[in-house]
């Protein structure tokens, strides 16, 4: 079997290509000299991701700087012989390099001095400060190109993986709910919901991998992003969903012979189904999501089916309450210990839903949401 070929040239070249020959021509064009750095920096610093550009701008800009500053220092301030001068120079850029956490700008910082001292001795003050200047506009210009041309869709990709995974989890809760209803257990659907849940499990590592690339789009401290702080609510969200999920399917149910039973089993289905709804609108709001406009994620319009599911889980506890009465006492033990169990289950779904009371309190577009892991301390209710 073939591989398929890969292309020329991607969006992203294609890009550099285009925002470095335009920059090359505004700094053939401008009266300000050296403008030969600004096509430099925007080749060196454009990538195919804005959290790799931001990153890669940081080291050049203050690796420049530092080389500035050092080569003014050295030059000025110390009367010793050439090579002696810049082997020291050199040195102790490479020293606070390192001090300052610096990857590829100590490069620049040599490069700067190197420069400056060797070729541009007489004017190396002015040289020094309109290259900084140059090297500002080529990153500022490049930050600009990955985030509105031909942008990555790294987090439009990840918000659709999502969108799946909560859809399957909403699948696999509609098959609980139907089965409460009916008051039957067919072994082959369990089966079947077994392997979903394989499916799932999978679905969510995948998604905790894309996380990890689409983090690179939100610059420095992405943990701190609106953004990287809802996709933290989302997989503990996700987490949840699943284990619950995972723990009805492998739950044998108890006939409902009684009824408290069914009462029971009916109400629990309420429940489940007000969740479905609820994991429903949050998927098309993780789906209506596009990499260009990712930050207007607003979930106010997830409140009435919260409100919906806490309603319906407040009817919970007088039914199961209600097994204690005569017509329940005949349970045996083990199937007593199933019915808690599940019921046990299908609350941690409320427990999901006032997590996501808490996401609706604040749009990651306008404001820090509170983060969702702090519920899963808190447990079933």
């Amino acid at each position: 079997m073939t591989r398929p070929k890969a292309p020329l040239f991607m969006r992203q070249d294609l890009r550099l290509a285009i925002v470095t020959g335009l920059s090359a021509g505004l700094g053939l064009l401008s009266p300000i000299p050296y403008g030969y750095y600004l096509p430099l920096t925007t080749a060196a610093v454009l990538t195919s991701s804005y959290g790799s550009s931001i990153r890669l701008g940081g080291q050049r800009l203050l690796g420049s700087v530092m080389g500035v500053l050092v080569l003014f220092l050295f030059s000025k301030g110390l009367t010793l012989p050439l090579p002696i001068a810049i082997g020291l120079a050199l040195g102790f850029t490479r020293l606070l390099g390192g001090l300052l956490g610096l990857k590829v700008g100590y490069k620049v910082a040599g490069n700067i001095i190197v420069m400056g001292w060797i070729v541009h001795g007489d004017s190396e003050t002015s040289w020094g400060t309109l290259r900084l200047m140059w090297t500002a506009l080529g990153i500022v210009i490049s930050l600009w190109a990955s985030r509105w041309i031909w942008p990555s869709p790294t987090i439009a990709n990840l918000h659709q993986l999502q969108a799946g995974l909560l859809k399957a989890i909403a699948d696999g809760l509609k098959q609980e709910a139907w089965m409460l209803t009916a008051a039957s257990n067919d072994p082959a659907h369990v089966r079947t919901t077994g392997n979903h849940h394989r499916t799932r499990l999978q679905q969510l590592t995948v998604i905790r991998q894309k996380r990890q690339e689409a983090q690179m789009e939100l610059g420095l401290n992405p943990e701190r992003h609106p953004l990287g702080q809802l996709w933290s609510q989302l997989d503990w969200l996700c987490s949840q969903g699943v284990t619950v999920s995972i723990g009805l399917a492998n739950l044998p149910m108890v006939k409902a012979t009684h009824e408290p039973i069914k009462r029971l089993y009916q109400q629990q289905a309420h429940v489940i189904q007000s969740m479905v709804e609820l994991l429903d609108k949050l998927e098309q709001e993780l789906a209506n999501l596009g990499s260009g406009n990712h930050h207007d994620f607003r979930a106010d319009g997830l409140r009435p089916a919260i409100q919906n599911l806490q309603r319906e889980g407040t009817r919970l506890d007088p039914l199961l309450t209600g097994l204690s009465t005569p017509s329940g006492q005949d349970l045996a033990p083990s199937a007593l210990r199933q019915v808690i169990l599940r019921n046990a289950l299908i609350e941690q779904l409320i427990v999901i839903g006032d997590g996501l009371a808490t996401l609706t309190s604040s749009s990651p577009g306008t404001e820090r949401t509170r983060g969702l892991a702090s519920r899963a301390k808190s447990g079933p209710r």
